[in-house]
């Protein structure tokens, strides 16, 4: 959230493909884990294990490894394309170009699947299978688990970490993916007659993120393709009713993404 004299503001962002979408989830996690992995409370490291238990689901839907290399790949080609610019900073490029490679190399070296050094872990498996029932990770249903927690935070944040290691080349790639194409784009001033905007894309150049800063009053559904988005911008009175598309002119900033 982003607070100025006048208002209160959120950033909402959309993507624009599976890979993106896949990588900002992702990159939620990663980020709630390693909050709740500095915490001292039982109740946050058992938070920290269930965000680490949602990225191994999450990465055990697909090769992440690969379409990781394929972005970054794709990036550095694109990269190598802009050093041939006239007044390109040349310094801020090849630092950016030398980070690129040595993820892209790391990557490539990294043997087996992601998630191989947990996958046999009884320990963790345990609480995996029980983390789908409500309730069912209490101390009678994991005994070992509830004598776990008891252990100083010391332990288990170094224990929560060795687990997590392992992906953070994944979670540094990610990151820096998303950082270059985030920054790919200019925020525009748009106005949404009535709270609706729709916009056309550019289709010689490969979108993959849109961001929406706007006002706390509203928040934006979007419906987005590679060609075309439209965002509706509605409004709830109370928590608990039912949001409707707001009458208003609705001013946000814009930025369309793509790198």
């Amino acid at each position: 959230m982003n607070e100025n004299s006048r208002r209160l503001t959120i950033d909402y962002e959309q993507p624009l493909n599976e890979r993106i979408r896949t990588f900002l989830r992702y990159e939620q996690l990663t980020d709630r884990f390693e909050f709740f992995a500095k915490q001292q409370r039982p109740f946050d490291t058992h938070s920290a294990l269930l965000t680490l238990i949602e990225i191994l689901n999450l990465v055990s839907r697909g090769d992440l490894k690969q379409e990781l290399l394929k972005e970054i790949k794709r990036q550095i080609n694109t990269l190598e394309q802009l050093a041939h610019r006239p007044k390109i900073n040349s310094v801020k490029l090849n630092k950016v170009l030398s980070q690129h490679n040595l993820i892209f190399e790391q990557l490539h070296a990294f043997e087996g699947q992601l998630n191989e050094h947990l996958k046999n872990d009884v320990f963790v498996n345990s609480i995996r299978q029980r983390a789908s029932i409500p309730g069912g990770t209490c101390g009678f249903d994991l005994p070992e688990y509830h004598h776990w927690l008891g252990q100083p935070s010391v332990e288990r944040n170094a224990t929560l970490n060795n687990w997590i290691e392992p992906f953070e080349i994944f979670q540094k790639g990610i990151s820096q993916s998303l950082q270059l194409i985030r920054q790919s784009g200019q925020a525009l001033k748009i106005s949404a007659p009535k709270g609706f905007y729709s916009q056309t894309l550019n289709s010689d150049r490969p979108y993959q993120l849109i961001r929406i800063n706007v006002e706390s009053a509203y928040y934006p559904e979007c419906s987005a393709g590679k060609q075309r988005f439209s965002l509706r911008f509605f409004e709830q009175a109370k928590l608990g009713q039912n949001p409707k598309q707001t009458n208003s002119d609705v001013e946000f900033k814009l930025t369309c993404c793509g790198f």
